[in-house]
């Protein structure tokens, strides 16, 4: 079922399939542009990271998908071009805990060019780089923000990972460094992956990340996404979190972070509407989508945004 035409068509690629850096940075920017990430299978089925059925997903389908279903085809995509790519696991901050998963919640790539490894994020909730970067310490910039690879202490508890990780970090509007994700140099299975994804979503978890709904769209400059009823906007120099405010307002945003994709809109809506909605706002007929939601004043210190704005 694979095909590199059909991949490179789904992401708007019209160059070379040589591994090189360019290629490499040009394949990882426009999947990351044109593939939104999305949790909509996670809260309504088990997630399977097999190469058919995630070829089948977000290529022939054209839908979406999470990190370990993006990255695990993106790995699929780099190996039949010739890379040297191996997966990484990472365990994700957790702002409002103070602490970091215990178990892989996020899976990142490494690609090894002339002895020179690489990492590879293209697909992330938060905003994150798009763009490979060489895997040594250090600040570098990409859309407008600030980044950082640093040496960190391992993960007390963490599962699969020994000694010291390295973490991401990215410098908030604030100008303060906000750790995105710890992760281990050693590469590690596919299987790995699958059997995390079991245990986050099996009865013995108190994990809540797969009974969340997050969808997100990278745009050249920024990033929008929804995380249950939260809405996240991030321009370089700004960023704000609010509350989504009813049906109306949701729709609008999640129309635009699945534009392109008119049945992942619909699902997320309906959802969103199922799991948030007020009592008059569910009872309710869904109400046309205007071009901007209507705004009403928000919580200090978070600046109500529009659909329109972006």
């Amino acid at each position: 079922m694979f095909r590199l035409d059909s991949y490179a068509q789904r992401i708007g690629y019209a160059g070379p399939f040589t591994p090189t850096l360019d290629v490499l940075r040009d394949i990882c920017r426009a999947h990351a542009l044109s593939v939104p990430f999305e949790s909509l299978d996670a809260l309504e089925s088990r997630l399977v990271l097999e190469d058919d059925l995630l070829f089948a997903k977000v290529v022939a389908d054209r839908r979406g998908g999470a990190c370990f279903e993006n990255h695990t085809l993106f790995h699929r995509v780099l190996r039949e071009i010739g890379f040297d790519v191996s997966f990484l696991g990472a365990y994700m901050w957790r702002p409002h805990h103070g602490e970091y998963s215990r178990v892989f919640a996020h899976m990142l790539l490494k690609v090894r060019l002339k002895e020179a490894d690489w990492l590879v994020d293209v697909s992330f909730s938060h905003d994150t780089f798009i763009e490979p970067v060489p895997h040594t310490y250090g600040e570098f910039e990409q859309r407008g923000w600030d980044f950082r690879i640093a040496a960190a202490p391992g993960v007390e508890g963490g599962e699969g990972v020994e000694g010291d990780c390295d973490v991401v970090e990215r410098r908030g509007a604030d100008g303060q460094w906000v750790p995105l994700y710890k992760f281990g140099g050693e590469p590690r299975r596919v299987g790995e992956f699958q059997e995390c994804l079991d245990y986050l979503s099996g009865p013995d978890s108190r994990s809540q990340i797969m009974n969340t709904l997050i969808c997100a769209r990278t745009l050249p400059e920024g990033k929008l996404t929804v995380i249950n009823d939260l809405l996240i906007t991030a321009r370089p120099g700004e960023e704000s979190v609010r509350r989504l405010r009813n049906v109306e307002e949701a729709s609008a945003f999640l129309d635009l972070i699945f534009e392109g994709h008119a049945p992942l809109s619909a699902r997320a809506r309906r959802i969103w509407r199922e799991r948030f909605a007020q009592d008059g706002d569910r009872a309710a007929a869904e109400p046309p989508r205007p071009a901007a939601a209507a705004e009403k004043p928000a919580a200090p210190n978070a600046p109500a945004v529009a659909a329109s704005d972006w």
